[in-house]
């Protein structure tokens, strides 16, 4: 079995080191609720999918989850590629949770404790991620969820 180039530059730019401060960079901008924990598989597979992240681009305070779905180009694949970074995600969490930044509550809820660490992360997925926290605020979890077409975990 012979790995290409490519195949290196993939493991490299989907590293959980990577990809954490992304995660953390959206609950630094989200106000805690019950059960949030369950948005943090979501974060990865929105922010990386490009015909997402030219509407996170422009999401403005009056962008919602019915904007961002609107478009149904946008969720192609979404419940594969939630599947494709529930691994990343998990070792994410695990790593700010031993750097302490960010506290996970016995509601299973997230809080950020610190500031990013962004310093080797993508600068356009921090703020992206950043936009879409603003995009879910003032809908729980379940309802995004449902809106999104997404039926388990």
């Amino acid at each position: 079995m012979t790995t290409q180039a490519s195949d290196y530059l993939y493991t490299l730019h989907r590293t959980p080191f990577a990809l954490a401060p992304v995660v953390h960079s959206f609950y630094r901008n989200w106000e805690p609720v019950e059960k949030d924990i369950l948005l943090s598989y979501l974060i990865l597979p929105i922010v990386t999918y490009t015909p997402m992240q030219s509407f996170l681009k422009n999401a403005r305070r009056n962008s919602s989850v019915r904007t961002m779905t609107s478009n149904s180009k946008r969720l192609i694949g979404l419940a594969m590629r939630v599947e494709e970074f529930k691994p990343i995600t998990n070792a994410a969490l695990l790593i700010l949770a031993a750097e302490k930044r960010l506290e996970i509550t016995p509601e299973l809820s997230v809080r950020s404790r610190r500031t990013p660490h962004a310093i080797n992360s993508d600068k356009d997925l921090l703020r992206y991620s950043q936009k879409l926290a603003m995009v879910f605020s003032n809908e729980n979890v379940v309802s995004i969820y449902r809106m999104l077409g997404l039926k388990s975990l």
